[in-house]
């Protein structure tokens, strides 16, 4: 493992370790509420608007923000990959039509309005808002997919399976799941990414958890007025938010990068640069010899 691996590991085991393990560490902190934006005898970050402690705050607000943004991926992405590959694999041009057809209008809809719809119609319900979170999602996966597979379903080793005869259909399904497996991959990465997004604007906009949560992008929006005089009860929630989703792009995009690039890049790595002074030296000449036609 690279020393640009472990770095983007670390950048995801700070929030994972302040969502998994933080309720845990969270029991020292003070059980009362101390003066909002003012010193914490407990840590140096001091406290937030309700008087809670910064750190002991972000603690205990990482396990449901992310809960809610894998199940809300997980989900999206089980029927976005459904509808996808029955598209690529519909034997005739009307079943992907009827497939598509419908994820083309969803998308034209901006997923902030279904958040807002779904926010309102349920009185700000988390759940509510984790389902309208994950339906955006359905129809950008089901493009990607369809995409995907529209090349190895119709490619020709399919069409070579087939001309030997093969008809059991867990090999076509191995064949298929190896091929796609580096794109879905990479493209899980992005949609956590988006639900991520998605989930801390609503919540940010007040439209998810209640505003007295410890969840992280509830924690920015509500103490965003006090950046100037108690800055870190915006920047920890923040920042772990921000590590969250870039180390998760960084790192799926590092290890399923083709490893022929890979090879590449480390083979201009190792190789030696020209001694300064060398680089405007001319080539050498060719030798032209006349041929004797006597």
């Amino acid at each position: 493992m690279t020393a640009r691996r472990w770095v983007y590991a670390a950048f995801i085991a700070v929030p994972l370790l302040f969502a998994l393990a933080g309720p845990v560490l969270a029991r020292g902190a003070p059980a009362g509420r101390l003066a909002p934006f003012g010193p914490s005898p407990w840590s140096p970050f001091g406290t937030d608007r309700l008087g809670r402690d910064v750190l002991a705050a972000a603690l205990n607000g990482g396990q449901t923000f992310l809960t809610v943004g894998v199940l809300t991926v997980l989900g999206a992405y089980f029927a976005g990959f459904l509808i996808g590959v029955s598209a690529a694999a519909a034997p005739r041009r009307w079943l992907d039509d009827l497939l598509m057809r419908p994820v083309d209008v969803l998308l034209c809809i901006p997923a902030l309005l279904l958040i807002m719809v779904a926010a309102l119609r349920t009185q700000g319900s988390a759940v509510a808002i984790a389902c309208a979170i994950g339906f955006a999602l359905v129809a950008p996966i089901a493009r990607f997919v369809r995409m995907a597979a529209a090349g190895i379903v119709h490619g020709p080793v399919m069409d070579a399976l087939r001309m030997q005869g093969e008809s059991r259909g867990y090999r076509y399904g191995r064949y298929a799941v190896r091929a796609m497996a580096r794109p879905v991959a990479a493209d899980v990465g992005v949609r956590f990414t988006a639900a991520v997004y998605f989930l801390a604007s609503a919540n940010f906009l007040g439209l998810g958890f209640d505003t007295t949560s410890t969840d992280w992008a509830v924690s920015v929006a509500a103490n965003k007025d006090a950046l100037m005089i108690a800055p870190w009860s915006v920047v920890l929630p923040g920042a772990l938010i921000v590590l969250l989703a870039m180390g998760t792009n960084l790192l799926v995009d590092d290890l399923l990068s083709d490893p022929r690039t890979r090879a590449a890049a480390g083979a201009r790595r190792r190789r030696p640069t020209a001694p300064a002074g060398t680089a405007h030296r001319a080539r050498p000449r060719r030798s032209c010899r006349v041929g004797n036609h006597g």
